[in-house]
């Protein structure tokens, strides 16, 4: 089952106790601007403010996201000072191409991330998982590379997801291009066989991404005058990162509503 509620902000006061280099100056008891609960005040366009509220419990969790990095790959990436950029992606690169066994003198924080990643939750169908990405194959060659540099305009207008860029130099022309071309890159690679197991591309594609977002925070938040937690909430925070990876799920459910349907189909949960 997914972590509770509870589970989920004993998760975010860890971030402080765990590395206060990074989180020891934040408040998570506040609510940041960009979190709103008042629908007429949301990004929602008009059309669907009028639509069922969802659970009170989803309207929790998503403002709780909002405060929530995460501590394992931030922990490896607060090693930065000790080890340098390359070092850290280098070993990264090596442990998920090669096991850490290949990783001489390894850091604990490096074999925490590894450990993380290659522990299956007990309610994650790998068979499913795998049809679904059978599924989604053809779809990310051929149309999801467009919808994801369109989704990223929104990102690039978007004060509260922009500015982590801004600040760390990325938002310039050819490093957000890279910057969409990577990601339209790992989307497209976890659909591949056998991507996401240990070893496989869309793993590693997933261990990268993890690395860059928590380097992103570690060099916002070690510098806070730069970085209005009250305003903002974490840079590149959980709650930033489910649109990202949902945006397919997000269509299939509208067509869903639009069939006159209320649960997904066999093909549909697995793509899901």
């Amino acid at each position: 089952m997914h972590p509770s509620l509870a589970q989920v902000h004993d998760r975010i006061e860890l971030q402080k106790s765990a590395l206060p280099q990074m989180y020891g100056d934040v408040d998570f008891t506040q609510t940041p601007e960009r979190y709103t609960q008042d629908v007429a005040e949301s990004s929602l366009p008009p059309s669907l403010h009028n639509m069922a509220p969802p659970p009170a419990d989803m309207v929790a969790r998503v403002k709780a996201y909002t405060m929530l990095g995460d501590v394992t790959a931030d922990a490896y990436a607060a090693l930065m000072g000790e080890y340098g950029f390359r070092r850290l992606v280098d070993m990264l690169t090596t442990a998920c191409d090669e096991g850490l066994e290949a990783v001489p003198d390894a850091p604990p924080e490096l074999v925490a991330l590894i450990t993380e990643m290659e522990t299956r939750p007990d309610w994650l169908d790998m068979d499913m998982v795998r049809k679904g990405a059978a599924l989604n194959r053809l779809p990310m060659a051929v149309t999801s590379p467009w919808m994801i540099r369109g989704a990223f305009l929104a990102t690039f207008m978007n004060k509260y997801t922009a500015l982590p860029m801004a600040i760390t130099g990325t938002l310039g022309y050819s490093t957000s291009a890279r910057r969409v071309n990577e990601t339209a890159t790992f989307f497209t690679v976890t659909t591949l066989p056998g991507a996401l197991e240990p070893r496989g591309e869309g793993f590693k594609a997933a261990a990268m991404v993890r690395l860059m977002h928590s380097m992103v925070r570690f060099n916002i938040l070690r510098k806070m005058k730069s970085w209005d937690v009250s305003v903002y909430g974490i840079p590149v925070p959980q709650v930033d990162q489910m649109p990202a990876g949902l945006i397919d799920v997000f269509l299939l459910a509208y067509q869903m509503l639009d069939e006159g349907r209320t649960e997904f189909t066999a093909d549909e949960r697995a793509r899901v």
